[in-house]
């Protein structure tokens, strides 16, 4: 069952519950005003007759034409005198209330009783209730036509209303219809309140979704960049091995095929470790850092003196992998470190490394933090920058490279300012 047929049943109950109830409190309260109204005027036309002093039965008969039924007077001697010739008889009580001077009303068979007494002993109209009792009969009738016809026009305006309000949700559902599997935009506001929270519910899922499909994504990218890698990468170091070994096989004990080959074999195992570690970098969601102080870290961790100060949010651990591989990078290729600076900017933290060398060629700078990008004359294996550029991003940092004026080049690292 849809939501838009539970809530016209609902509406359906509703209406229902409020007419049925309220239909029958109107027609005992019309019955009720009726019979009073009649009363009242009996006794009002009566009382107007007892002032005038002795009654004759034509005056009552008078009365009588006007309400219907039979009139009466009674005697002192307790003879009774009616209007017609009809066979009647008065209700229990009356005489009784009549002869201590006590007005009497009664509804006995559909008939209303109502006398007062006078100087004679009294008189009194007995009317039939005949009109006042088929009246439920015709207010229901009335009430079943005309209410029905409101009631149904007040469906109609409220399935309308209704309708028209949960258009926002049907503008959602042709939203996310019209959609491809792989849009994870969010959704618009709905117009609709109530509407908002499922809403934005929702796409805060399909933001989770995105990062996670965009995470999966690059770890798929990261394995097959480092199945490229490893077999791109490895071929010469392999190819130099198999050449020593052969002169290992011809010769043993070559020093120089020995030496060799252990030294392809260390430059396989650092490629190799330098892969998997990008690769597990590559693949990882942001990480949650804690305040750290750059000074004290790199003069407790590495003897290093820093320029300037700076608090940063950083993982330790990473931390270390970043300076590991940007001073390895100064001292091995770039002809030794000659300083460390620290550039707060941008809500930030600049750590800048500066090396003495002949700086980056320049079709090399651009691409100076991607994958096996190095120099001709360089025997590293060409993952030094980009770990770093990794480790800064999953810390939610940034990585810059440039030539100096002067000469020598700078490279730096910067991350978020520490909080507080």
């Amino acid at each position: 069952m849809t939501l838009r047929l539970r809530l016209l049943l609902w509406l359906m109950l509703a209406l229902a519950l409020l007419l049925f109830p309220l239909g029958a409190l109107t027609v005992q309260q019309a019955q009720r005003t009726v019979q009073d109204t009649l009363e009242r005027a009996a006794l009002s036309r009566l009382g107007f007759l007892v002032s005038q002093g002795q009654v004759r039965i034509q005056d009552l008969a008078q009365i009588v034409q006007e309400f219907g039924g039979v009139g009466f007077i009674l005697s002192p001697e307790g003879r009774t005198a009616y209007t017609d010739l009809g066979d009647y008889r008065l209700p229990e009580g009356l005489e009784q209330a009549l002869s201590q001077g006590q007005s009497f009303r009664q509804i006995r068979d559909n008939w209303l009783w109502v006398a007062l007494p006078s100087d004679e002993g009294g008189l009194g109209l007995g009317t039939p209730l005949d009109e006042v009792v088929a009246l439920p009969q015709r207010l229901l009738q009335i009430y079943l036509g005309i209410g029905g016809l409101l009631a149904l026009l007040a469906f109609a305006v409220g399935a309308l209303g209704l309708s028209q309000s949960l258009r926002p949700l049907d503008a959602v559902s042709r939203e996310l219809a019209r959609r491809s599997a792989e849009n994870l935009e969010p959704l618009s506001t709905p117009q609709l309140y109530e509407a908002r929270p499922a809403v934005e519910a929702m796409n805060v899922l399909m933001g989770e979704l995105k990062t996670a499909l965009h995470r999966l994504k690059v770890q798929e990218q990261a394995a097959r960049r480092f199945a490229y890698g490893a077999s791109h990468e490895l071929r010469n170091p392999l190819t130099a091995l198999k050449g020593y070994l052969e002169v290992l096989q011809r010769r043993p004990g070559e020093p120089k095929a020995t030496e060799g080959a252990l030294r392809e074999a260390k430059r396989m195992e650092l490629l190799l470790e330098g892969l998997l570690a990008l690769a597990r970098l590559e693949g990882q969601g942001r990480v949650q850092g804690q305040p750290l102080d750059l000074v004290a870290f790199l003069r407790e961790q590495f003897g290093l003196e820093a320029l300037g100060s700076g608090w940063v949010e950083a993982d330790p651990r990473l931390m270390s992998v970043v300076v590991e591989n940007l001073l390895k990078n100064a001292q091995k290729h770039a002809g030794g470190l000659e300083k460390l600076v620290l550039e707060p900017a941008q809500e930030g933290v600049w750590l800048w490394f500066y090396d003495g060398g002949p700086g980056f060629a320049p079709e090399i700078l651009p691409r100076a933090f991607e994958t096996f990008i190095k120099n001709d004359q360089s025997d590293g294996v060409g993952l030094g920058l980009a770990l770093v550029a990794a480790v800064a991003q999953v810390m939610g940092g940034k990585t810059h490279a440039e030539n100096r004026p002067e000469g020598g080049a700078r490279v730096g690292v910067w991350l978020p300012a520490a909080k507080g």
